[in-house]
């Protein structure tokens, strides 16, 4: 028998790139055809094969990767990997029990496993991550560690000033994104894992130093069908940690204790959430819908903080960062710091002031969950009325036709704007949306709060392309600023 290259460690060794030997990733693995397969480079997609790739015969929502093997090895593919037998044409084969897992694993040590070469923090949970990860992300920048961060928005390295683009949905994508902020020689890097991620298998291969699981409800049930399957797929992240990893989460004991079960022995837990017990804590104090000041506890110290988002979610988050912080040594006073630093988080309840006396919000929600926790905490500070604006695809996703009446146990009123509102050529719906999006604007006065459901002012999606066009947060800041013109600068005359 033999290792097959399949000349692929010679084009492997032309272009630099990193060679892997599938017997040293894939425990388990039987092969045919040969004694092992070194790979330089992977694909899962037949039809984005080239020469030399080995090919990953994934079964999907879409397609069963094991009948494109024939358009695979047309296109190129030196090898399979397989979770059973198949035609390769004498091509080696190599069959594994999990696909998915596979070739996560592949294109994590292709990119040179490149989180065992940070401290990676992964930030998992129903509702609340991305707000956790950039308030983490603020405080350890704040005590002076160099910080990269990978979520919704994309890849931030320490040194950049703007995201850039980053599919961490996918395995490929993510260890890519890893190997860029362990080449910007970063010590620590907040990952923000989605269960879309964990349900398919992109987290295999990266390890993580820390977990951070801000929530847990019932959600994604069309993707995961029971909330059972949700829970076990949101428990896969702890398969991540090593032994002297850790867990920060403020969940409930029996949910804590099921996610420990998860992990490997060894993995510490510390407490971090709004209740007394917690080993780091928050007390919140004054909150309006101009901001909230709370007490951050720990070690018997207490430091105020004040920020400029009301909501007792955005509380949670941040203790839950500041905890991280802890963990590497981070004091409260700049754990305080940073997340006040911090302000709000884009895409995340970001407040819109053109000089009106409502407050306006605008957010971009992953699930229902999250909106739930927002209205509930904004409905106890709105002495008026609460409103909703939300893009009709937003609507669809996280509620379906329900969505209206589901919010009606917060919200006052809702409107369901279609995503061509602002269209150079409109519908009559389109007019129909616009006349009572105006109506609910004309009617607000001091003391009232709308939230706008949708992508935000810079382009930001919730949870990928079916997040909701951002014309209806435009369309609402347009209307604001003609409802309410800047004041022309003062200008001084001279005497006659």
């Amino acid at each position: 028998m033999r290792d097959s290259t399949a000349g692929k460690g010679r084009a492997s060794a032309r272009s630099g790139r990193r060679e892997v030997k599938l017997s040293e990733v894939m425990a388990g693995a039987r092969f045919i055809g040969c004694d092992d397969i070194t790979a330089g480079s992977c694909q899962d997609e037949a039809r984005r094969c080239r020469p030399g790739d080995v090919f990953v015969a994934r079964a999907t929502d879409r397609r069963d990767g094991h009948e494109d093997v024939p358009l695979a090895i047309a296109r190129g593919a030196v090898a399979v990997v397989a979770e059973r037998m198949v035609s390769t044409e004498g091509l080696p084969l190599c069959l594994v029990s999990d696909a998915d897992w596979a070739h996560a694993r592949l294109c994590h040590a292709l990119a040179g496993d490149p989180s065992r070469e940070m401290r990676v923090i992964a930030v998992a949970g129903t509702s609340g991550k991305t707000t956790t990860v950039w308030l983490t992300a603020a405080v350890l920048t704040e005590a002076g560690h160099r910080v990269g961060v990978l979520s919704d928005f994309g890849c931030l390295g320490p040194d950049d000033t703007e995201p850039v683009a980053a599919d961490i949905a996918s395995p490929a994508g993510l260890a890519a994104a890893l190997a860029r902020l362990a080449a910007a020689g970063c010590s620590h890097a907040l990952v923000e894992v989605s269960s879309r991620m964990l349900a398919a298998q992109a987290t295999a291969g990266m390890t993580t130093d820390t977990v951070v699981f801000t929530s847990r409800a019932a959600a994604h049930l069309d993707r995961h069908a029971t909330p059972r399957a949700y829970r076990a797929v949101l428990a896969r992240i702890m398969e991540t940690l090593t032994a002297d990893g850790c867990l920060v989460t403020g969940l409930p004991a029996q949910a804590t204790r099921r996610l420990l079960a998860a992990a490997p022995s060894g993995v510490a837990l510390l407490a971090a959430g709004l209740r007394s017990e917690c080993d780091v804590q928050a007390r919140p104090l004054d909150g309006s819908l101009f901001g909230r000041t709370f007490l951050l506890e720990a070690g018997g110290q207490t430091v105020p903080v004040s920020v400029d988002t009301p909501t007792v979610p955005f509380v949670r988050d941040a203790v839950l960062a500041a905890a991280v912080g802890s963990r590497y040594g981070v004091t409260l006073e700049h754990a305080a710091r940073g997340i006040e630093a911090a302000g709000s988080v884009p895409g995340r309840l970001e407040r819109l002031d053109r000089g009106q006396d409502a407050v306006v919000f605008i957010d971009a929600p992953s699930s229902m969950h999250a909106v739930s926790s927002s209205l509930a905490s904004l409905r106890r500070l709105t002495p008026g009325r609460l409103a909703v604006l939300a893009d009709a695809a937003v609507a669809r996703r996280l509620g379906g036709r329900s969505f209206g009446s589901r919010l009606e146990r917060w919200s006052d009123a809702c409107v369901i704007v279609p995503g061509t509102v602002a269209s150079d050529d409109p519908t009559n719906e389109d007019v129909a949306a616009y006349a009572r999006v105006d109506r609910l604007l004309a009617s607000l006065g001091s003391g009232d709060c709308v939230v706008v459901l949708g992508a935000g002012l810079r382009g930001h999606r919730p949870d990928g392309p079916d997040g909701g066009e951002p014309a209806l947060a435009m369309l609402v800041d347009g209307w604001l600023q003609l409802a309410h013109p800047a004041e022309p600068p003062f200008i001084r005359r001279r005497a006659a």
